[in-house]
């Protein structure tokens, strides 16, 4: 018979470094998406086509499309831009649509190496070109197929003072339309109010669609894998029969998203960060996701019609920041599912309520790592320790079975018998530690999930020479030891009796020692971990059975 455990063993090693080496191969050749930009200056008097989302009657997802004749602005001219600084933004708008072209997030710096300048989410970078836009479409304006108002600022920079909201107020007036944008900033929050005032002094009803949405250069990215380094970088809508459906970039040419949705909201996801828009909760929306020109549109849009002689207000919220899913949830239903913890969110929520709680007492990312791999461990304690035992007993009938072998020659049906009557015999089970560690496989793969995609341990440090988790570990130790230590681990455990297997087992930690080079050090750090702790209980389990045959 063959060692079946052991081949289980090796069929799970080897699919799992398919796995790596396809994702891999994946992003390396991925090739980066850019699109050359034409330096353009405007002025107030000038029309031009606009990138304004036109939706017809219909409700096919053939319904939106984009002009094409102007190429999207990427140097804004300076007087044209209202500069905004609070306790967590620097923020660029620009005066001509009121869009918001330029976020950085000062709590969340661009790299350890600066850790003056914050990430920057939002910008007109020729290679990013990310902005997030609101708008009026209507026949007069502010915004037409034609043309975007050029709003009026009282002032050119604004920056918070104390604890108060910050308040930017940009006004539009064409006949007899008064419409003042309010963009709200409020203290600690990373979530933007986009308030419309619209006063009609006309003797005739004003009707216009009110739209918010981002617009992307996009880049091309998968899902994450079980596995894989890759993480979902796309479009993201919510529907009544998915909380979180994804729009990724690479389909929206040929799969445009139109549906109309009470309340909801839509986003562009990416590593750690994430921009969306929530409309007014209390009204229906048409929602809208389609790449035209080389961008990438997400949106929405709804209707407002003010009588004559009468004022109404609309609102949208922008939410521009880190995927906090404590912070994301309240905002909107199903927003904190942006953090893509995979199918096995569930679990993968338990975990990283754990890492928080280990965090708040120890102050560590490296050391709540340390500590949820511990209670992990001991959840599976016994499982693992049938599993261990299992292999103990098959270590402790190796020279037994080394003599069948060498009594059967080459006839393996013959040396298969023997084997499993020494089993029954011995009142061993050879499948017995498969079971064991399948149940564990989940928590292990929503644990990954966690370390992969909580921005909480973006920059963070651990001792010595780890200090981002999110980074690879730049000397290589973490991974070295997560190499030797499953090198031991193999040691430990009964040797397959195929010399190939053998073989093919031996160069399992030098294949996985490379794969891991590149991984976050977070990831890495609860390998090796979980391979000292596994080591430990089988060593004790190992000498308790030995002991006991003694």
């Amino acid at each position: 018979m063959e060692y079946k455990q052991t081949r289980l063993f090796l069929l799970l090693a080897i699919a799992m470094v398919g796995l790596f080496l396809y994702s891999q191969w994946v992003q390396d050749s991925r090739a980066s998406l850019a699109v050359a930009q034409q330096e353009t200056t405007l002025t107030e008097n000038q029309t031009v086509k606009t990138d304004i989302p036109l939706v017809s009657s219909s409700s096919s997802s053939a319904a939106h499309s984009v002009p094409t004749t102007q190429t999207p602005v990427v140097n804004v001219p300076e007087d044209r831009l209202v500069s905004v600084e609070t306790d967590l933004f620097k923020i660029k708008i620009d005066k001509m649509g009121g869009d918001i072209i330029y976020a950085e997030l000062k709590d969340y710096p661009e790299s350890i190496e600066d850790k003056q300048k914050g990430f920057v989410l939002l910008s007109t970078d020729a290679l990013r070109n990310y902005i997030a836009q609101t708008g009026m479409i209507s026949p007069i304006g502010p915004d037409s197929p034609e043309s975007r108002a050029v709003y009026v600022s009282e002032k050119t920079n604004y920056k918070s003072i104390d604890d108060k909201p910050l308040v930017v107020d940009l006004h539009w007036e064409k006949d007899n339309i008064r419409i003042t944008k309010q963009i709200v900033f409020s203290p600690k929050k990373y979530v933007i109010d986009v308030n419309y005032k619209v006063e009609n002094l006309s003797d005739s009803v004003f009707t216009a669609k009110h739209y918010g949405q981002f617009r992307q250069l996009p880049v091309k990215a998968a899902s994450s894998m079980m596995m894989g380094m890759q993480t979902y970088r796309g479009g993201a809508v919510h529907t009544l029969d998915k909380p979180y459906k994804k729009l990724p970039f690479d389909k929206l040419e040929k799969e445009p998203f139109s549906q109309t949705i009470p309340g909801g909201w839509v986003a562009m996801v990416e590593h750690y960060f994430l921009g969306a828009y929530i409309p007014e909760k209390n009204q229906t929306n048409q929602y809208y996701a389609y790449e035209k020109a080389g961008f990438a549109y997400v949106g929405s849009l709804s209707d407002i019609s003010v009588e004559p002689k009468q004022t109404a207000m609309t609102t949208g919220q922008f939410y521009l920041g880190p995927e906090l899913a404590d912070e994301l949830k309240p905002i909107a239903p199903g927003l904190e599912l942006t953090v893509d913890y995979g199918i096995l969110w569930p679990i993968s929520i338990v975990l990283i309520w754990l890492l928080k709680q280990i965090y708040f007492i120890i102050g560590n990312w490296g050391y709540a790592i340390i500590g949820v791999t511990l209670l992990i461990k001991l959840a599976f304690y016994k499982l693992s320790a049938s599993s261990y035992r299992s292999m103990g007993n098959m270590r402790r009938l190796q020279p037994k079975i080394q003599a069948l072998k060498e009594q059967m020659g080459d006839d393996k049906q013959q040396f298969g018998q023997a084997m499993m009557a020494l089993y029954r015999k011995e009142k061993i089970n050879p499948l017995g530690g498969c079971l064991p560690i399948l149940v564990q496989i989940p928590v292990f793969i929503a644990l990954y999930y966690v370390l992969l995609e909580s921005v909480e341990l973006r920059q963070a440090p651990f001792v010595f020479w780890l200090q981002d988790l999110s980074a690879k570990d730049p000397f290589y130790v973490l991974p070295v030891l997560m190499g030797i230590s499953m090198f031991v681990q193999q040691k430990m455990s009964p040797a397959p009796p195929d010399p190939l297997q053998a073989k093919m087992m031996m160069f399992m930690p030098v294949l996985f020692t490379v794969l891991f080079l590149n991984f976050p050090s977070g990831l890495v750090l609860y390998w090796v971990v979980n391979n000292l702790l596994s080591m430990t209980q089988q060593w004790y389990i190992t000498r308790q059975i030995e002991n006991a045959a003694r």
